[in-house]
């Protein structure tokens, strides 16, 4: 007799491992929540840049990029017209005072000199000659004054005689002679003294043509002197020791009455001009300390003019060197320069963040304890200086935030920070 055995159900582990898999997933996204909180967004840590917030002194300062630039230039110029037929120095050259710089050349400045020269050579002469006139008419007319006056003494003489013998009762003497020789006196007199004012009168015109003569001399000697100088001009020279720092000619050039020949600077005499930006000016003012960074020395200032100017979103800023210059500070030399605005105390003040502005509020990713997660504040800023931002709103002494660029993760307001 057969025995019918009844075959035992199998049992399914599939449904086991579904129910396992679900409880791994849950507990894995439990574990996920309570690791990654309320997290958005995953960030690489080696993506951004942190910085911690810190109560100190504040030093409120702005940076701005510049060169060095000569106090003292000397712009040369040529005196005369020519054309360049000698360059002795080039752009660069150290040059002392009078040294030639530039050889032009002009032919009619010597002809110009020569005729000078001949001009005053003939005037000489003519007014010799008329000297030597001068001097024959003054004995003339001395002459006629000594004979006038000898006349006058002789006709008195004679009247007095014939004084004389008429108060003795003479009848040699008549009425009619001796009013004769009154009148004689009379006009001898008349003529001694005019021969004499004639004289003074002479003496007073010879003397007026003799400095007639004499300005006329001056004025063709300074013509001739300026035409010699005008000649020596056209060797043009340094008017100061210092650098060439230009030559603007060349050889077989032209060159006008005034034209340009070059700049001459003081190397030793340096300002700096930096450039800041025209939002970071507003306290820059003349007095500022000042330091400059040559890359290789470090040079104090003192801010000594604020242009007036924007060229270009930036405004230039003369700086007053102090103190003995390094060797490598030259005209043109590239530098940066620092203006110290203010120290503030006891201030609490984070490094810059690439996107803050000064005055403003915005978003910083402060970052916890662990270094994991990064939560969204608003903090707001005050003053800014070059490496550095006050903070006056958000952000407590020791808390880290992310100061790097967050335009990738800015809509979330929680970051998870993975390596």
């Amino acid at each position: 007799m057969d025995i019918t055995i009844e075959e035992q159900k199998k049992f399914n582990w599939r449904y086991v491992k579904i129910a396992l898999g679900a409880v791994m997933i849950i507990a894995c996204a439990w574990w996920l929540k309570g690791y990654f909180g309320q997290a958005t967004a995953l960030v690489d840590s080696t993506d951004v840049r942190t910085a911690k917030v810190q109560t100190g002194q504040f030093q409120v300062s702005v940076r701005g990029m510049g060169v060095l630039k000569p106090k003292e230039v000397i712009w040369v110029a040529s005196e005369v017209a020519g054309r360049v037929e000698k360059v002795f120095v080039k752009a660069g050259a150290v040059v002392e005072k009078g040294q030639p710089i530039v050889k032009l050349n002009n032919p009619k400045l010597s002809l110009v000199l020569a005729n000078a020269q001949a001009k005053l050579e003939k005037t000489i002469a003519e007014n010799t000659a008329q000297y030597a006139q001068f001097e024959s008419d003054l004995l003339d007319a001395e002459a006629a004054v000594k004979r006038a006056k000898m006349t006058h003494q002789g006709n008195e003489l004679e009247l007095n005689a014939q004084r004389k013998l008429r108060e003795m009762g003479n009848s040699s003497v008549s009425q009619i002679k001796f009013k004769r020789t009154e009148f004689t006196v009379q006009s001898s007199k008349l003529d001694h003294e005019l021969q004499q004012q004639r004289l003074e009168k002479l003496k007073l015109n010879i003397e007026a043509q003799k400095q007639a003569h004499k300005a006329q001399q001056q004025t063709l000697q300074q013509e001739l002197a300026r035409a010699q100088e005008q000649l020596d001009n056209l060797y043009v020279r340094a008017a100061m020791d210092g650098v060439l720092q230009s030559m603007d000619l060349e050889l077989g050039q032209d060159v006008a009455e005034g034209g340009s020949v070059g700049k001459i600077a003081n190397p030793r005499s340096l300002i700096a001009e930096i450039d800041v930006q025209e939002l970071q000016i507003k306290d820059v003012a003349p007095g500022l300390a000042v330091t400059i960074d040559t890359r290789k020395s470090q040079i104090q200032g003192v801010v000594s003019r604020v242009s007036p100017q924007v060229e270009k979103g930036l405004v230039a800023v003369e700086v007053d060197l102090v103190g003995t210059l390094p060797s490598e500070a030259r005209p043109e030399l590239s530098i940066e320069g620092v203006i110290n605005i203010t120290d503030k105390p006891n201030t609490l003040f984070v490094a810059k963040p690439a996107f803050a502005e000064e005055y403003q509020s915005t978003k910083l990713f402060k970052v916890d304890r662990k270094g994991n997660i990064a939560q969204a504040v608003q903090v707001k800023f005050g003053q800014s200086s070059v490496n550095y931002i006050e903070i006056t709103e958000g952000l407590s002494n020791g808390d880290t935030v992310i100061i790097s660029a967050t335009d990738n993760f800015a809509n979330n307001e929680k970051i998870f920070l993975h390596n």
